[in-house]
């Protein structure tokens, strides 16, 4: 049979951050994520004595909650108890730690772009995968919308969709559209690694779901879909390091596939180039491959992300699906890049499907 995977990232379907609706890593989004980052590790100490408090007021009467004004870019919702009360422009500390209030901060979001939503769904009817990876959708709701809404009109809908809320707070979660039935799903969101404070953290900033697919004639297919740390915000080498540890833990997590029998497949946003060292230990899992390295591909330029430079975007697959592979392409018509002549509908950056272009093989298993 002949199999069609593919994985894209979206850029959020309806609804997005503010922030991220700013073209890349842009000036104006970087300094404010890394502030919100700040801010939340702060908030997360038992204390907020001493110079913890004083950062934490600091930083919220940088961005108007003193004021009364707040921000464009997030709010901290007090759901309980309060964190702060702010009168005559200034801010004062009511909680005395984490355990002294409940709440949270929050993006604000805005509506995407219908056009780009659509021209999102141009990219999949492009391709025509039977099996996708999604990356960056902000809920399983929002992709069956856009499965009725979009696809379907376009006779592309999926009969199968899951997505599993993860790890980040923002809405940009990974998950799967499938032309056959879903068997299982083993989520990672409970992996952590220990901290140079001896505390528990994430591993995965979104997931790495592994969906078990069931193939006509009773084979399975395995995929693992990732979204791995950015290079956008916060230190450079902690970011990195961050990334590393995912890398190493799929690694891990494929120990329990025979890669030189199973089908299975690891795809996503890997958020850097293959020759960078925080992803080298996937790249150099035995049996696994990028499909780019397939004869089919041959020397086409690899690069998927809006900058016409980096491949970010991967699809690995074990052994029995690389030398099955028939047909690779990476399909970037939905972004405005010099050199790439885009869909009719896809005009400026406002209305680009993404800045990521999609990746897809075809085999014949």
């Amino acid at each position: 049979m002949k199999l069609r995977l593919a994985t894209y990232n979206l850029n959020n379907l309806f609804q997005r951050p503010k922030l991220l609706q700013l073209p890349g890593f842009s000036d104006t989004a970087r300094p404010v994520l890394k502030d919100i980052d700040e801010l939340s590790e702060l908030l997360a100490r038992d204390s907020y004595a001493g110079a913890t408090g004083a950062r934490i007021v600091e930083l919220l009467t940088k961005y108007g909650f003193a004021s009364g004004k707040g921000n464009p870019w997030f709010d901290v919702n007090q759901a309980k108890a309060k964190l702060f009360s702010a009168s005559k422009g200034k801010l004062t500390l009511k909680a005395a730690g984490r355990g002294f209030w409940l709440g949270w901060i929050e993006l604000k979001t805005e509506d995407v772009d219908d056009e780009a939503t659509r021209n999102t769904g141009r990219v999949i009817v492009a391709v025509k995968p039977d099996v996708l990876a999604v990356v960056e959708a902000e809920s399983r709701p929002a992709l069956e919308r856009f499965n009725t809404q979009v696809l379907k009109p376009q006779a592309a809908a999926f009969p199968h969709t899951l997505l599993v809320d993860g790890n980040d707070p923002r809405g940009i979660d990974v998950g799967l559209y499938s032309r056959f039935p879903l068997r299982s799903v083993r989520p990672h969101i409970d992996d952590t690694y220990t901290g140079a404070n001896k505390k528990p953290y994430p591993i995965f900033s979104r997931d790495c779901p592994e969906y078990e697919i069931e193939l006509p004639g009773g084979r399975t297919l395995w995929l693992l879909v990732n979204h791995f740390k950015s290079q956008g915000y916060g230190a450079p080498a902690s970011n990195d390091a961050k990334r590393l540890k995912q890398a190493q833990r799929v690694r891990a997590i494929l120990g329990r596939f025979d890669l030189k029998k199973d089908l299975v497949a690891v795809a996503g946003d890997f958020n850097a180039k293959p020759e960078h060292a925080s992803i080298a230990p996937l790249l150099a899992t035995p049996h696994l491959r990028d499909v780019c390295d397939a004869p089919a591909f041959g020397a086409a330029p690899r690069w998927t992300y809006h900058s016409g430079k980096q491949q970010l975007d991967y699809l690995l697959v074990s052994a029995p699906l690389f030398a099955a592979i028939k047909a690779v392409g990476i399909e970037r018509r939905g972004m405005i890049v010099k050199g790439v002549t885009p869909f009719p509908e896809v005009t400026k950056e406002a209305n680009a499907a993404s800045d990521h272009a999609a990746v897809w093989a075809e085999v014949d298993i």
